[in-house]
C-alpha cells in the first residue's frame, strides 16, 4: 500500500488573549489555549544510560488485561508513582491541577517516561492514521551500537525471559508484540537495516534509499507502526566540541523524526546514558538529552530517559568501557530485583514499558496517565510572558507573528545588532543559585537570537546574548529570556522556527561558572 505523506512540519502555535499553551509541531491540529490565570511553580556511539542500587523502575498498571492505565507504586525504589525520585518536583506536576489534559504538556526532567495525556494520545492516533494498514505489533529499531546489541530486547525472543513482578503490568504487551511479523521473525529480534555501530542520525536518513526507507521497506508493503529511535553519543563527536556538534544533531534528529511521521510511524525517542569514557563528554549528555527531549515533546511523541533509568545503579550500568551498558549474566531480559541491578536489563525494562505504554494509547485507545500533566502559561509578552515552571525546561514555537515587539537593541550587553523582529518573552524565577545552559536552535534562513535580562526585563538590564547559548551562574531572583527575531543588512527579518532549551549544568561544568 501507498504509506500516508505529509508536508514537512511547522511549529502551529495557536494563541488566545489571554493564556497560550506550548508551541506544539503536530499532525492534528492544536486546538485549545485555554484562559487561566499566570502559573509558576516553584522555581527551580550511542552509549546507554546508567542507574544506582537495585530497585525496579515503574511501569503501567493495566486492569484486566494488564492495562488500566495507572502507575505501580514503583517497588521499593523510593520513587512515586510518577517515577519521581523524593525532592523532584516533577515540573508543575501535582500542583493545582494546571495540567488539562487535552492540552499539550510540557516533559518533566524527572521521570522516565513522559506524559501521555489525551492530547499525546490523539496526536499519536493521528500519526498512525497515516499508515492505517500498519500492524499495530510490529516496530522497527534505529540508533547505533547500543541498539544493535543482541543485549537489547533480542532476549524477549530468544530467552531467557523473567518479567518477575512486572509479569501482571507487561505480560499482555510482550505476548502482543511477540506475535508480530518482522520479515519472518519479531520485532525484538529482527536485525534492523537501520542501525549500524558507531552511526549517527545523519546517517539513518542520509542516501537513497536511506537505512530508515531500507528498513521500512523489508518490513513489508504496511511497513511499521512504532520506531524506537536511539542517537546521541556518536553526534555529540561531530563537531570540534560537543557544543559546535549540537545544531548539527537538532537538525538531523528533527529530519529523523519527521520523516518517521510522514510515513505513519510513531517515534519513540530515547535518551543517552552517561559517558564514563570521557569526563568532558559526560558534562554535555544532559544537553543533548534536553535537545531530544524537545524535539519529542514539540512533536507530542513518546520520550525515554534512559540516563534518569540507570542514573541509580553501580557504576550507572555502564561497561568497562564507561560508553555501554552491561546485562546481568543470566540474561539482559531478567527483570527480577537482581537483574535489574545491570544497565542492559534497566533498558529492556523501560522499552518494554514503552511499548506496553503504547499499546494502551493506541490500541486500547485508553488514557495511559492519570495524573495531569505540566503546561506551559503565558503569552510570550511582557505583560504574560511563557512562564518558564522548572528545569529542564524546553519550548518550540516560531517568532512570525510572535506577540512582542519592544526590544530592539540590547545595549546593556553593548550589543548594536538589530533585534527589532518580533521576540517571545519567557521568564524564569530561581529559588537557589544555579548554572545554567539555554540554548537556542533554528534552521536555514531563520535567526532566532537569545538575551537573558534582569528583573526589569528592559534592553538595560540585558545580562548577556548570544546566537545560540548562554552559559551563565545565576543568584536567586527572577529574570527574563527574550528570543528575538535577528534583521540582517537588508533590512530582512529572518523570523521563524525555533526550539529553546534551558537546564541546570553539571555541577563539575566550569563553562556555567561565569
Amino acid at each position: 500500500m501507498h504509506r500516508g505523506s505529509r508536508s514537512r512540519y511547522r511549529a502551529e502555535v495557536v494563541r488566545s488573549s489571554l493564556v497560550c499553551l506550548t508551541g506544539v509541531i503536530l499532525v492534528a491540529p492544536l486546538l485549545a489555549c485555554e484562559n487561566a490565570d499566570l502559573h509558576r511553580p516553584p522555581g527551580p556511539s550511542e552509549a546507554d544510560e546508567t542507574t544506582s542500587d537495585l530497585w525496579d523502575i515503574p511501569d503501567d498498571d493495566h486492569a484486566d488485561d494488564g492495562r488500566d492505565g495507572g502507575r505501580d507504586d514503583g517497588g521499593d525504589d523510593g520513587r512515586d508513582a510518577d517515577g519521581i525520585l523524593p525532592g523532584g518536583d516533577g515540573g508543575d506536576e501535582g500542583d493545582d491541577g494546571g495540567g488539562h489534559p487535552d492540552s499539550p504538556p510540557l516533559y518533566p526532567g524527572d521521570r522516565v517516561h513522559s506524559p501521555i495525556n489525551a492530547f499525546v494520545r490523539d496526536n499519536l492516533g493521528s500519526i498512525r492514521g497515516l499508515a492505517p494498514d500498519a500492524p499495530a505489533d510490529v516496530f522497527m529499531k534505529i540508533g547505533a551500537s547500543s541498539t544493535v546489541s543482541q543485549h537489547t530486547l533480542h532476549c524477549f525472543a530468544n530467552g531467557p525471559v523473567a518479567l518477575d513482578v512486572h509479569q501482571a503490568t507487561l505480560g499482555a504487551s510482550l505476548e502482543f508484540y511477540l506475535q508480530g511479523q518482522a520479515a519472518g521473525t519479531t520485532p525484538f529480534n529482527r536485525v534492523t537495516l537501520a542501525a549500524q555501530s558507531g552511526r549517527t542520525a545523519g546517517w539513518a536518513i542520509s542516501g537513497s534509499p536511506s537505512p530508515i526507507a531500507q528498513e521500512i521497506a523489508a518490513l513489508g508493503p504496511a511497513g511499521p507502526s512504532l520506531g524506537l529511535v536511539h542517537y546521541g553519543a556518536n553526534d555529540m563527536g561531530m563537531g570540534l566540541t560537543y557544543a559546535s556538534a549540537l545544531p548539527g544533531y537538532f537538525a538531523n534528529m528533527s529530519d529523523l523524526l519527521d520523516l518517521l511521521i510522514d510515513q505513519g510511524v510513531v517515534p519513540i525517542v530515547f535518551g543517552i546514558s552517561r559517558r564514563l569514557d570521557n569526563a568532558s563528554a559526560d558534562l554535555w549528555v544532559q544537553s543533548y538529552n534536553a535537545v531530544a527531549r524537545a524535539l519529542a515533546q514539540a512533536r507530542a511523541l513518546p520520550f525515554v530517559d534512559l540516563r534518569y533509568a540507570l542514573e541509580h545503579l553501580p557504576g550507572y550500568g555502564l561497561a568497562g568501557d564507561g560508553l555501554h551498558l552491561e546485562s546481568f549474566a543470566g540474561g539482559a531480559c531478567i527483570l527480577t530485583p537482581e537483574g535489574l541491578g545491570h544497565g542492559y536489563n534497566i533498558r529492556n525494562l523501560i522499552g518494554l514499558e514503552a511499548l506496553d505504554r503504547l499499546h494502551t494509547a493506541l490500541v486500547d485507545q485508553a488514557p495511559v496517565d492519570g495524573e495531569p500533566a505540566p503546561i506551559l502559561f503565558g503569552e510570550g509578552t511582557l505583560d504574560s510572558p511563557l512562564e518558564i515552571p522548572g528545569l529542564p525546561f524546553a519550548d518550540s514555537r516560531s517568532t512570525v507573528d510572535a506577540p512582542s515587539l519592544v526590544f530592539d537593541e540590547y545595549y546593556g550587553c553593548e550589543s548594536m545588532a538589530d533585534e527589532s523582529g518580533p521576540e517571545n518573552i519567557y521568564r524564569m524565577v530561581l529559588d537557589q543559585t544555579t548554572p545554567i545552559r539555554a540554548i537556542v536552535l533554528d534552521r536555514a534562513g531563520v535567526d532566532i537570537d537569545i538575551h537573558l535580562l534582569d528583573d526589569t526585563a528592559t534592553e538595560a538590564g540585558c545580562i548577556a546574548r548570544a546566537d545560540t547559548r548562554i552559559e551563565r551562574t545565576l543568584e536567586p531572583g527572577t529574570y527574563y529570556f527574550s528570543l528575538d527575531t535577528y534583521v540582517n543588512g537588508q533590512g530582512v527579518e529572518l523570523s521563524g522556527d525555533y526550539t529553546f532549551v534551558v537546564l541546570a549544568c553539571e555541577p563539575q561544568d566550569t563553562d556555567c561558572l561565569l
